[in-house]
């Protein structure tokens, strides 16, 4: 990601952070079991044949966006050599003229069935990682010509306008292409993509109702567009994301004060009205039965334990999710928006891969089994990639980036895992270690590993999240506390840095009880989940012999932190009532992915 003068936190160089622990684990699993695995010249051969079949052009850029991320943290050369022969196979692919599609010229730019442009954003996001990761200029000239030929074909009249085009959500899906425009504009400074990302903010994105006005005005999210047919609706959760995380980048450009807050807003009410304990959201219902089966927004975190809902929290939901936090965690500096993308990743994303790094469940749920079965998919050489596994991924790739962000002025640590980072520091550097047992406890040791060059004036900000009871730094060589921090707000440390110096950070943080939400059911009301930090607990088969079990209607009693037996964050014992609870994080639960059921929303005592 390049930085931009407008963050207040940006990505550190690729290989400048190395994790130990679950995050690298899931990295290297996802590495193997998909990005080595899928067949890139399989994907490209979609553009290659003009194949005009329906969203197949999306699969090559979302796989090469998440292998270049990837490929930047890890280093892998096997993973740098596919990624390297897939960029070069898709240069030869473009024509002269520009374009890159799946389609016949007499069909764009609605083709394959109205996700002509849709697949261009992924071909613009996927050749943007390979220039990030490795500066071809070729990748970025061929962003370029693909904008430039876009541009000529989009527009007002006698252009096609992009509301027209699209398959259901009345342009909305075609308009997320704002995104990457305006990352290559930033680069290049290239008129056309300024003018189309111009274009398509005017547009307002769909041809119902301008998305960005919408929210301005008041609206909700679920409501945008709708005509008063349920199943019509098009409140599409990851293409509306992703069209305001276009928004973000419009803003580095413009810098119109309106267009950061309006995506400020968005995010306001999806996380009051979408995002659910497990960092995700959509459904299957009970409000918008649209197209995208599972996929809208439906008041999900009022509706989480609705019954009536059969399929919820996209996978591409989460990422998106993540994305958007991200986006504007990097404008604002605010801790809010890693606090929600610790959720996601230690809940959602996490409890989505399956073992073997081949799949990402497409709708996780709460309560029941691991689930196999997807919505959409196709067999890739006997690959089966779905949209979720294509983009879950990147998810996981974002990881190392979230955790140490470099600052004007130093590094913000926003996630507790094990590891080093090198941040770069006027004509030097500064590298930090940290050894934690977070999320199990919080307990943490942070220590400048090595400094080169000046380091006056580097600054160090801990994320004090915003679920702790308290928060306090010490000196490891004078272990009395020096400093406390303020949930939900950054802990800065101005200590002259030094080889060697070392604190410890304590992190206090109890088992919270959430009550059912009361939705438009009640049958779903009468129900309990307890987290513990950013994590959801769950139980799992494996340790009682039914996870539906009743519950006391109780607070929270005796909480103790066992041993585990099984790969995960945590086994634990929860006092409640009269009853004690073996509960597992739920990443941990269902994990054998073998038919074991677990439950996350439990059931109360009559």
């Amino acid at each position: 990601m390049i930085r931009h003068q407008k963050d207040k936190q940006f990505d550190l160089p690729a290989g400048s952070v190395r994790l130990e622990g679950f995050a690298h684990e899931k990295i290297r699993t996802v590495c193997e079991g998909t990005l080595k695995a899928i067949d890139m010249e399989a994907l490209a051969d979609y553009f290659r044949n003009t194949a005009d079949m329906f969203a197949t052009g999306e699969f090559w850029g979302k796989i090469m966006r998440a292998a270049c991320l990837i490929c930047g943290y890890t280093g892998d050369p096997a993973l740098r050599k596919i990624v390297d022969r897939a960029a070069a196979d898709m240069l030869s692919i473009q024509r002269s003229d520009g374009c890159i599609s799946t389609c016949p010229d007499a069909t764009q730019p609605k083709g394959t069935h109205g996700s002509d442009l849709w697949e261009r954003k992924y071909v613009l996001m996927g050749l943007l990682s390979y220039y990030e990761l490795t500066g071809s200029e070729a990748a970025l000239e061929a962003c370029v010509r693909l904008i430039r030929y876009t541009h000529a074909q989009v527009g007002p009249s006698p252009k096609t306008p992009i509301t027209e085009t699209g398959w259901a959500f009345g342009g909305m899906e075609s308009s997320s292409i704002l995104e990457p425009v305006m990352r290559v504009y930033h680069i290049t400074g290239e008129p056309a993509a300024l003018a189309l990302g111009a274009y398509i903010v005017e547009s307002g994105c769909c041809s119902r109702e301008n998305i960005f006005a919408a929210i301005r005005a008041g609206k909700n999210p679920r409501d945008i567009g709708w005509n008063g047919e349920a199943k019509e609706s098009i409140a599409k959760a990851y293409e509306m994301m992703s069209c305001f995380e276009g928004l973000c980048e419009y803003y580095r450009a413009v810098g119109n004060p309106e267009d950061l807050e309006t995506v400020r807003l968005f995010w306001e009410r999806v996380k009051e009205q979408e995002i659910t304990l497990l960092g995700s959201g959509g459904a299957d219902g009970p409000f918008n039965l649209g197209p995208g089966t599972g996929e809208q927004w439906n008041n999900t975190r009022n509706e989480q334990t609705n019954p009536d809902i059969d399929l919820m929290m996209e996978t591409c939901v989460t990422v998106y999710w993540m994305r958007l936090c991200h986006q504007l965690l990097r404008l604002t500096g605010e801790v809010k928006y890693a606090d929600a993308m610790e959720v996601s990743l230690y809940n959602a994303l996490y409890g989505a891969l399956r073992p073997d790094g081949r799949f990402f469940e497409y709708f996780p749920r709460f309560n029941g089994a691991r689930n196999p079965k997807v919505n959409y998919s196709f067999n890739i050489k006997g690959f089966d990639l779905s949209c979720c596994t294509a983009n879950g991924p990147t998810g996981l790739g974002m990881a190392p980036y979230l955790a140490f962000t470099g600052t004007p002025d130093g590094v913000a640590v926003n996630l507790y895992e094990t590891g080093e980072a090198r941040i770069p520091f006027g004509c030097g550097a500064v590298t930090l270690s940290m050894v934690s047992q977070f999320p199990r406890v919080g307990y943490v040791r942070l220590k400048v590993a090595a400094t080169e060059g000046r380091t006056d004036g580097f600054a160090i900000d801990l994320r004090v999240p915003g679920y702790v009871d308290s928060f306090a730094l010490m000196d490891a060589q004078a272990p009395a506390v020096s400093a406390q921090g303020k949930p939900g707000t950054y802990l800065r440390i101005t200590d002259d840095i030094a080889a060697g110096k070392e604190w410890l950070i304590c992190m206090d943080y109890a088992p919270v009880r959430h009550r059912a939400p009361h939705g438009s059911n009640r049958a779903g009301d009468n129900f309990v989940a307890f987290t513990y930090g950013p994590l959801l607990l769950a139980r799992d088969s494996r340790d009682c012999n039914h996870p539906l079990a009743p519950v006391p209607d109780g607070e929270v009693g005796d909480f103790r932190i066992l041993a585990p037996e099984r790969p995960g964050f945590l086994t634990a014992q929860l006092s409640v009532g009269d009853q004690v609870l073996t509960m597992v994080d739920y990443m941990s639960a269902g994990n054998g992915w073998d038919g074991g059921t677990f439950a996350s929303w439990l059931p109360l005592c009559p």
